[in-house]
């Protein structure tokens, strides 16, 4: 072994081990920028390493997991030299992939290693049983039936002797997490795979159990996770107090087995048939790219942020050009074929991690482009008309071309005034309304005097 180091530096092994295909392995600062990854990357993502490198990690995370992504090297990194978590990261063609991370930080680096389980997860979901249940409306209590996985319960109890008791009594029927402290367990609820019930203890050093809670209820992500408390205290106003913090039940010590899992089958069950009810909120159901409740949400977070960076936000609003005449001369089948293509093209032609294509509703579409200035909106506008256009999608009845093309509004905002975030997306639309008067099939940037730009 010293003769193998004597005649190999580091250097030289770390890139034999990353040439190897291990998984995803990467090598990151402590602030999520990219230092070095394998070749597992660009086999998962898309990416190429010379795109990968000197990008952040946050900038590739799905926009519902950024905040928990963000916590994790803001706070966790820093103070923890090894954890796990799971987010969605965003692949080359605009999809997003599941995957189980695991840190291992070393000074200002930390060590990565990431687990592909988006086949996993989203064959747990079950949808198709879910939704024939819920058509016929056979609601009932066989839970079993209808969820193939085991759900999570996070125990957190500063106790180990508390928390192998809890683990050894639901292992067998549930996936079951285990924290110590009040920081950890709030980082498992902000992650991407979120705990579907918590037992969580009152007494803890740091934060105690009320507190948690009461941050658990104010977090968007995690005020429908159920909580039951664990604890000692009988007296009516401690029960009570811990209610109104938005606890569903106690759970009062010594435990009895059998009361917690019947307490806990009742809980899952009704929160099961919930999380049902939630599946896909934020996608459009029939082109799968965002839906107009998504690109609203992402909106306001964007204007936020423009605002605090003073930089550029610009939006695109793009038309299907003739579209009724398309369903008068195809019939509706093909047009729903067509609206599918459309939007696969605008979701793998933006190439940022950071931009959102949307569907507006019927054949209109949204895009939106932070930090992006009116010359690389118009730059982005021109390859989705061109994109889209390169479908060669017959149009045998459109006046302007005999193939499926957009018009497309452009208009960005102006740093210097924060109230033209207000008119973003009413000058978007007199933009797209240009484009349409002048000819269609062509790009219209807004101002004062709207000037619509022909085909190159």
């Amino acid at each position: 072994m010293e003769e193998f180091f004597a005649t190999n530096n580091q250097q030289q092994i770390l890139n034999r081990i990353f040439s190897l295909n291990l998984g995803l392995l990467c090598i990151l600062d402590i602030d999520g920028w990219f230092k070095k990854v394998n070749i597992s990357w660009e086999k998962t993502f898309g990416y190429t390493t010379a795109e990968l490198l000197d990008t952040n990690i946050i900038d590739y995370t799905h926009p519902d997991d950024r905040d928990a992504t963000a916590f994790v090297f803001a706070k966790l990194l820093h103070t923890s030299h090894r954890l796990t978590f799971s987010n969605r990261f965003r692949s080359k063609d605009g999809s997003y992939r599941y995957i189980d991370w695991e840190f291992n930080r070393h000074d200002n680096y930390a060590y990565v290693a990431g687990t592909d389980i988006t086949h996993t997860k989203l064959s747990a979901v079950g949808l198709n049983e879910v939704r024939k249940h819920l058509d016929k409306n056979q609601f009932h209590n066989d839970l079993e039936h209808l969820c193939p996985t085991r759900q999570k319960i996070l125990v957190v109890d500063d106790s180990p002797l508390n928390t192998k008791i809890m683990e050894t009594a639901l292992i067998e029927d549930y996936e079951v997490v285990i924290s110590h402290n009040g920081i950890e367990a709030l980082a498992i609820c902000n992650s991407n795979d979120p705990p579907d019930l918590i037992l969580l203890d009152i007494v803890m050093p740091e934060i105690d159990g009320y507190e948690i809670c009461r941050r658990l209820n104010r977090g968007t992500k995690t005020k429908d996770i159920p909580v039951i408390f664990l604890t000692s205290l009988t007296e009516s106003t401690d029960i009570e107090f811990g209610l109104t913090l938005g606890a569903i039940d106690y759970i009062t010590k010594p435990f009895s087995i059998p009361i917690i899992k019947a307490k806990i089958k009742n809980h899952l069950a009704l929160k099961y048939y919930q999380d049902t009810l939630k599946i896909n909120t934020d996608v459009d159901q029939l082109t799968q790219i965002a839906n107009r409740r998504r690109f609203d949400d992402t909106m306001i977070r964007e204007v936020k942020k423009a605002k605090r960076s003073g930089t550029i936000l610009s939006i695109l609003m793009l038309d299907i050009d003739h579209f009724k005449f398309y369903n008068d001369a195809y019939g509706h089948l093909e047009g729903d074929s067509c609206l599918k293509k459309v939007a696969t093209a605008l979701s793998t032609t933006l190439k940022r991690p950071q931009d959102l294509a949307a569907r507006w509703g019927g054949e209109e579409f949204a895009c939106l482009l932070p930090n992006t200035n009116t010359n690389g909106a118009q730059n982005v506008a021109e390859s989705l008309r061109e994109a889209i256009q390169n479908l060669s999608i017959p149009h045998k009845s459109s006046p302007v071309s005999n193939v499926v093309t957009v018009s497309i509004g452009v208009v960005s905002s102006n740093p210097m005034d924060e109230n033209s975030f207000d008119n973003l997306l009413r000058h978007a639309d007199e933009a797209l309304y240009q484009a349409k008067k002048t000819g269609r099939n062509r790009i219209a940037l807004w101002h004062q005097e709207i000037e619509a730009i022909e085909p190159y």
